[in-house]
């Protein structure tokens, strides 16, 4: 009785993806590929609405120009931003000249 036990047991634990983030196959499309991509789902902004912080990819690279990077490149550290901010920061704008931001 044990074997059918045990065989169920080791199919149910071949779906799991070794090593990757853990997906909830009850959260939303949105949330999901925000964690497959690397994201982390979150509450930001004035309203603290749930949205994806994605991971990018060159985050910490030395830039010049906001084009030279996924998200922003910082105008005091020169460097690509990790994820989306929210808040007031500087940042070097497309053509390298440093510009304001405040997001909420």
């Amino acid at each position: 009785m044990k074997t059918p036990l045990v065989i169920a047991a080791l199919v149910l634990a071949s779906c799991t993806p070794a090593g990757g983030p853990h997906i909830n196959p009850f959260w939303s499309p949105e949330r999901q590929a925000c964690v497959r991509d690397g994201g982390h789902w979150g509450k930001g902004g004035l309203l603290q609405l749930e949205m994806c912080f994605p991971h990018y990819a060159d985050a910490g690279k030395a830039c010049t120009a906001s084009t030279q990077c996924q998200g922003m490149c910082d105008a005091q550290t020169r460097q690509c931003t990790e994820t989306f901010r929210f808040g007031c920061q500087s940042y070097l704008n497309d053509v390298g000249e440093t510009a304001a931001i405040c997001v909420d």
